[in-house]
């Protein structure tokens, strides 16, 4: 008998704070500028490791996308 799991959902899956500066390509202080202004949340795992849900990251960069396609047009 096969089992398959399921497919993940991005909302189960994690990034590390690198990752999420990768896939915003931002910098890793700006990444803390957006934990700082409440538009990212963390998720401390112990003393050192922070992670970040994708689905939060994907949502940032929909968002993002929206106001620069917005300001693209205004111009």
């Amino acid at each position: 008998m096969n089992s398959i799991w399921p497919p993940r959902r991005s909302e189960d899956i994690f990034i590390t704070r690198r990752e999420a500066s990768e896939r915003l390509r931002v910098s890793l202080s700006t990444i803390d500028r957006y934990v700082a202004a409440g538009e990212l949340e963390r998720f401390k795992i112990g003393p050192r490791r922070t992670l970040f849900r994708l689905l939060d990251i994907e949502k940032l960069v929909r968002h993002d996308d929206s106001h620069s396609h917005a300001a693209a047009q205004r111009h």
